[in-house]
């Protein structure tokens, strides 16, 4: 099965010790939490799409900084992302309703009490980490809800983490 490549990118703001999530309302991943991001379009780079999903789903203005780039993978759904993965310390404007699902800003220490989508529970310690030395890459294969199946995650010629 042959499929084409999805371009996106997912942000985790951080602001006063919280990180903001998205509680999706819709398939894929309906009713798992994440970072707000998107589809890139054609003519965009990955930080201005970055830039773009997030003032569109949140009314925030935010100044990216990479963090990671992962390949992921959903076998079952012959679905193949280049996913940019950014954070942001803080951010302008006001918080607005959001239609892909709830907002709501999160403590740190209580990000994993959260149902997340499997790749962004995996991935979320290495990209939040102090002191990340760089760029965090890799490829997870997940299932239809999100759930990882395998995958490598690494930091420069680090292996993070490795999941048969």
């Amino acid at each position: 099965m042959e499929s084409r490549t999805t371009i996106g990118d997912v942000c985790f703001i951080r602001r006063n010790g919280k990180i903001l999530l998205l509680c999706r309302n819709r398939e894929p991943l309906k009713n798992k939490w994440t970072g707000v991001g998107g589809k890139t379009k054609f003519d965009e780079e990955p930080s201005e799409s970055c830039v773009r999903e997030v003032r569109e789903e949140t009314g925030l203005d935010i100044q990216p900084k990479l963090a990671g780039v992962l390949t992921t993978i959903n076998k079952p759904k012959g679905s193949k992302w280049a996913l940019f993965v950014y954070t942001a310390r803080g951010c302008r404007g006001k918080l607005k309703r959001c239609r892909e699902g709830t907002l709501e800003w999160v403590d740190e220490e209580k990000l994993y009490e959260k149902d997340l989508t499997g790749f962004i529970r995996v991935l979320l310690p290495h990209i939040l980490k102090k002191g990340r030395e760089g760029v965090v890459t890799g490829k997870i294969v997940h299932d239809e809800k999100g759930e990882v199946l395998r995958g490598v995650l690494r930091e420069k010629d680090k292996i993070l983490l490795k999941i048969p």
